[in-house]
Parts: structure tokens; C-alpha cells; sequence
């Protein structure tokens, strides 16, 4: 909650250097921008999606039967907990980051004729830049989840190599 206070705090004090600032963006620069950050987090969306599904089989498996729900336990190896909760938070942080730029593009659409819109367009314009920068922290928190998750992944593997050389030695 406190990271993304700090995102929204962020986002809106840039809202405003925007707005004083005059900043003369035009909506096709607004247009591209957005596209790239839909993309991004499509991207995240799907590979860590798939990554779910490839990796964590028995998690899947654990929670898909209802008679084993009761006594699957995730904590036996929190390392494997929190990859898989950086990489949860990374798909659901994207999704909320391609529907909000859906939303966005909707409300250009139905908004962008009527009177208001053309009388406060600098205000709208400015809260608009805001939420592309949160929606763009948001994002890179995203992307940060995923390459988190992936170093602790690798970090696993090198574990286990390791233990398995020692063993290995061992015998």
C-alpha cells in the first residue's frame, strides 16, 4: 500500500508540473506511449502466465482439487512462496495496467466531443500525463516482480546444484 501511495504521489506532482508547465505533448504522443505500455504489459501478462502454469504444476494442481484445498501448504519452501507471489503480483499489476489504459481509451472516445472536454482540455490533459506515470510505475513494479522472480528462480537452481555436488561428493 505504502509503494503505491508513493507511485500515486508521484504521478500527481508530475500531473502538475504538466498542467503549470503547459507541456505540449499531443495525443499521438500520448497514443504511442500508451500502445508501448499496453504491449509491456500484455507481454508480462502472458509470459508469466505461462511461466504459472509451466512451474508450478502442483500448485495448480493443489489448488484445483477442492478435497486437497484444506491441506495444501505453500509454506514449505518460501522462497518458492514468494516467486510465485512476485510473479501473481506481476500479472495482476499488468492486467490492471491494460485495463486502465482500455478505460482511458474509452473515455477519450466518448469524451473527447463534448464541450467540457474542449474547455478543460489543459486540466484533462494534465491528469491524464498523471496517470500514465502511475500506470508506468505500476508497470515497472511489474517488470521488477518478473526479474525478481526469475533471480530467485536461478538462485534456486544454484541451490540445488550445489546441494546436489555435495552429495554427490558424499557418496
Amino acid at each position: 500500500m505504502v509503494k503505491l501511495s508513493l507511485m500515486a504521489v508521484t504521478a500527481a506532482l508530475f500531473g502538475g508540473v504538466v498542467f503549470w508547465q503547459n507541456s505540449t505533448f499531443t495525443y499521438s504522443d500520448f497514443k504511442d506511449y500508451c500502445s508501448t505500455l499496453l504491449a509491456i504489459s500484455g507481454m508480462v501478462f502472458t509470459i508469466m502466465g505461462i511461466w504459472i502454469a509451466f512451474v508450478y504444476p502442483n500448485a495448480i494442481k493443489r489448488l484445483q482439487d477442492p478435497d486437497k484445498i484444506k491441506i495444501a501448504d505453500f509454506t514449505a519452501t518460501m522462497q518458492d512462496t514468494r516467486r510465485l507471489e512476485s510473479i501473481v503480483g506481476s500479472i495482476m499489476e499488468s492486467g490492471a495496467v491494460a485495463i486502465s489504459i482500455t478505460l482511458i481509451y474509452l473515455l477519450k472516445l466518448i469524451l473527447s466531443g463534448l464541450p467540457i472536454f474542449l474547455e478543460h482540455r489543459e486540466v484533462i490533459k494534465a491528469i491524464a500525463a498523471g496517470i500514465v506515470i502511475f500506470l508506468t510505475l505500476v508497470q515497472c513494479s511489474a517488470v521488477f516482480s518478473v526479474i525478481y522472480a526469475n533471480y530467485l528462480f536461478i538462485d534456486d537452481l544454484h541451490t540445488r546444484r550445489e546441494a546436489q555436488e555435495r552429495n554427490a561428493d558424499i557418496s
